[in-house]
């Protein structure tokens, strides 16, 4: 959901916090992408030459990402690749140049790129392994020369977008580039955090070929290790789909890029264009090449993948819309979208002066709230869709063998179907940057106000579809844990063994989830999974392949006989929160009901386990009874509850926790339970985790 919502590791982040997409108040559109602060000129230089950039393993990072996602990533490939033979030894040489040829150079190459001439007239009449290392090195440091004009034209790309936002990982390289290095956590190091997190998120949501190409650390970037040359996978000659290449017009349209509204307005009219108009038709342009771009990917998912799993009889027609719900649907609205766009520029020579109405139409009003419903029907169940289509690569070789065959078609333009699926979700997040930067320089004020207009139709569809994604996905985790549940470990005692003994977590709604260590007593800690529900906090132990929910014991004599254990299961109509004063990783949960309470003790395992587990306790203070309630209880039964609460003197004074540690330094040698200064420790004590100091004395009480 993070990814949904523009933040964290499950998004990705199309805005610049450094700068506007176009700002609306400068006054000279070139000097626009200039005129920055020293600061952020030193970070921009980065992305000015490939041999500064190789240096910087975050930044190449976000880079390749970008390739990737706009461009042939060869070239890019090729270069790195080659930088890599610079530190090999001769054997070392010898053993990758085979796969370098295999993956770049032959003429059956995945990959393929430019040869020099003479490198190709050797290449055909020699043997590889009659080659020296020094040739073959040589031969290599002759092809990256080749790239590097190709790779320029990227990074030229690259620092244009960036400078209107449109690319990826911006607070990503804001970390980096803002760290102030010291001795605990140099630059080196924090380079090496950042790279490996983002590494991972790419992994999870773009292309897979990223985390085989990009080592993690400026030290270890330009060795061998981790370096991968395998292909993906190709047509074999024994396959079982002979398939009959679908030849969709919609698709052959697209197949080319749409070229720049600067090539096909006139001069005159371009000349008499301000400045502020000029960044306008270059985001309305973005807009249009970028819708382009999105047809064309789901006509891809279409014909390279739907239509011939159908065809074929690998998945059924239901199947079929289950893991593609509304498909054809979705691509004929954002295709008709295309075309009203289309229309525009055509209409007004390439140089559009109202979008609108064309806005408006596709986001708003019941067109809108029809796109709002498809769309979430669609992304919401992209993540079932790819275990599900997983799931059946691993059981079924010949449905394997087609994703492997259409995967590697040149449409897909070396993205795999996982990739693939999740772009409605990523598209949807890029409207509304659109429509605002479009709004910001629009000097019409009825067209400015039916623009912005669009723009929060289209936050609040995005809004939408994220927590239908969110719902689907804690629906899914349910099930998964509902599939390992066994309540075995809950004791007939219990009071709430007749009630959760057949739960059924699916019907629940479930907010968080996350690992915890349950603290039963000072010698006695389990590591348990935090579910929280609507209504219910559940703990659940994992063994083997189940998740026991199992009650424990603070005692052995109430383990005994059954009496005083803790249940996992909590209900949230009876629940206090407080944080631990002596761990900042831990807080208390306690639950009072008609037969007594209970308290509860949970650590976060890490300090980022930490961090996250804030959502859930964020939830669990809005689901639980408010601490001020307990004014209007009566000072003697408040007492009375607290007392049981603590589960007498005994229980507290072989736990060292907070409460142990402030009576044994309030009460008298003696120990005595009944004597009056424990009393008042225990009160104090007590009502300071549910009052506030000006509460802690009923009222018209004065203090001794």
């Amino acid at each position: 959901s993070g990814f949904m919502s523009g933040s964290g590791v499950s998004g990705p982040q199309c805005s610049n916090p450094a700068m506007s997409i176009i700002g609306a108040e400068d006054e000279d559109f070139e000097n626009d992408l200039n005129e920055v602060s020293a600061e952020n000129s030193d970070r921009s230089n980065t992305f000015n030459h490939i041999e500064q950039l190789k240096s910087r393993p975050t930044h190449l990072l976000v880079f390749l990402q970008h390739v990737i996602l706009q461009f042939d990533p060869a070239p890019l490939l090729c270069y790195l690749h080659a930088e890599l033979f610079k530190n090999l030894s001769a054997k070392e040489t010898k053993k990758q140049f085979g796969d370098f040829y295999t993956t770049f150079l032959d003429k059956g190459a995945v990959l393929k790129v430019a040869v020099p001439a003479h490198v190709n007239s050797e290449l055909d009449r020699s043997r590889l392994d009659v080659l020296t290392d020094d040739i073959q090195k040589r031969f290599v440091q002759d092809i990256q020369s080749v790239q590097v004009a190709e790779v320029a034209k990227q990074l030229e790309d690259f620092r244009q977008k960036r400078m209107m936002g449109m690319t990826l990982s911006e607070a990503e390289l804001n970390d980096v580039d803002s760290h102030y290095p010291t001795d605990r956590v140099p630059t080196d190091m924090k380079e090496k955090s950042v790279a490996e997190n983002l590494l991972e998120k790419m992994s999870e949501t773009h292309c897979s070929s990223c985390s085989e190409v990009i080592p993690l650390a400026p030290h270890s970037f330009f060795s061998p290790e981790g370096l991968s040359f395998a292909p993906d996978p190709g047509h074999s000659p024994t396959s079982p789909f002979p398939q009959v290449e679908e030849v969709d017009p919609r698709l052959q349209e697209f197949e080319s890029d749409p070229p720049n509204w600067r090539e096909l307005a006139s001069p005159e009219a371009l000349s008499k264009l301000t400045k502020k108009e000029t960044k306008m038709q270059e985001v309305i342009n973005e807009l249009f090449t970028t819708e382009h771009a999105h047809v064309r990917m789901l006509s891809v998912l279409q014909v390279i993948f739907v239509r011939p799993l159908e065809r074929e009889e690998l998945l059924t027609s239901t199947e079929l819309a289950a893991v593609f719900p509304n498909l054809d649907e979705i691509t004929e609205m954002h295709s008709n979208f295309y075309e009203s766009l289309k229309k525009q520029r055509l209409d007004n020579n390439f140089i559009v002066k109202s979008i609108s109405t064309t806005v408006l139409n596709r986001f708003g009003g019941t067109e809108g709230e029809w796109f709002q419903k498809l769309t979430a029907r669609f992304c919401s169940h992209q993540s079932w869709a790819l275990d599900q289509i997983k799931t059946r690569q691993k059981r079924d070789p010949r449905f394997n063998i087609f994703i492997q065959e259409a995967e590697s078609k040149p449409q897909c333009r070396r993205l795999q179907l996982k990739d693939i699926i999740p772009i409605e979700m990523q598209r949807l997040t890029k409207y509304p940057l659109l429509l605002e930067n479009i709004a910001k320089n629009t000097e019409d004020l009825t067209e400015k106000a039916a623009i912005e207009k669009s723009a929060e139709c289209c936050r609040k569809i995005l809004n939408h579809v994220n927590e239908e994604v969110k719902v689907m996905e804690n629906l899914l985790t349910l099930r998964e844990y509902q599939r390992k549940l066994d309540t075995s470990g809950l004791k007939p005692s219990n009071e709430l063994y007749s009630e959760y003994r057949n739960i059924d977590l699916t019907q629940k709604k479930m907010l968080y989830e996350g690992p915890l260590i349950w603290k039963v007593t000072k010698e006695k800690a389990v590591e348990v999974q935090c579910v929280l529900l609507a209504d219910l906090l559940v703990l659940l132990q994992k063994q083997d392949d189940k998740m026991v929910v199992k009650c424990h014991s603070k005692s052995n004599i109430a383990a005994q006989d059954g009496k005083l254990m803790l249940s996992p299961i909590i209900k949230l109509d009876s629940v206090f929160l407080r944080d631990v004063a002596t761990d900042r990783k831990a807080f208390y949960v306690i639950f009072t009901w008609e037969s007594g309470a209970q308290i509860y003790e949970l650590v976060a395992q890490s300090s980022l386990l930490w961090s996250l587990t804030a959502v859930g306790r964020k939830d669990l203070r809005n689901l639980s009874v408010p601490h001020r309630g307990c004014r209007s209880l009566p000072l003697k039964e408040l007492l009375s509850a607290v007392t049981v609460c603590c589960m007498g003197w005994e229980m507290l004074s072989i736990r060292d926790d907070s409460l142990a540690a402030v009576l044994l330094s309030l009460t008298t040698s003696t120990g005595s339970k009944g004597h009056p200064r424990t009393e008042l420790a225990l009160r104090i004590t007590l009502f300071s985790l549910f009052l506030s100091p000006a509460e802690m004395l009923p009222p018209q009480q004065t203090t001794p």
